[in-house]
């Protein structure tokens, strides 16, 4: 599969762990910054790089890290199509994809450990939205209403440099 990822300096740690567990496994990935810990890039500039990808279809999934995760997952999900969550454990990943058609997972270095983080990830690759027939008309109604919701979301992103505070 094809992941996205990316990071802030918080979060670059758990970043890089992550990529190496996502390429020692078979998947592709595509890096959007930050690059190292030199530069302070601002979270919603690296979160609009990996959305960027994600709309063109250069990336199935995407995975986001900063301190929190929450960072992240806020400035994922204004762009068009993407449905980000913050993740702090696999459960919360599969039900990420499973019941929100979550299509960005989002963690924090600060509650996250490289090895956690590697099995959240693991949770949310391999699992794919269930769209539960099952569920009450209200509910369902409810949540294709929000897909519709979270599809038109946002303008476009456009190509430019990753912003910094210096």
């Amino acid at each position: 599969m094809k992941v996205a990822i990316g990071s802030v300096v918080k979060g670059f740690a758990l970043k890089t762990a992550v990529k190496q567990y996502l390429e020692n496994n078979g998947h592709e990935v595509v890096d959007v910054g930050c690059y190292d810990t030199a530069v302070f890039a601002k979270f919603p500039s690296i979160a609009e790089r990996a959305a960027r990808v994600l709309q063109k279809g250069e990336a199935e999934l995407g995975v986001l890290c900063c301190g929190s995760g929450t960072g992240m997952a806020l400035a994922a999900g204004k762009f068009a199509g993407i449905c980000a969550i913050s993740a702090e454990s696999p459960l919360a990943a599969e039900f990420g994809r499973k019941v929100n058609d979550a299509n960005v997972l989002c963690m924090g270095e600060s509650l996250v450990t490289p090895d956690l983080g590697a099995r959240i990830v693991e949770a949310f690759l391999s699992n794919k939205f269930q769209d539960m027939p099952a569920a009450p008309e209200n509910v369902r109604a409810f949540w294709a209403e929000a897909r519709d919701e979270i599809a038109a979301r946002g303008a476009q992103a456009t190509d430019r440099e990753i912003e910094t505070l210096e």
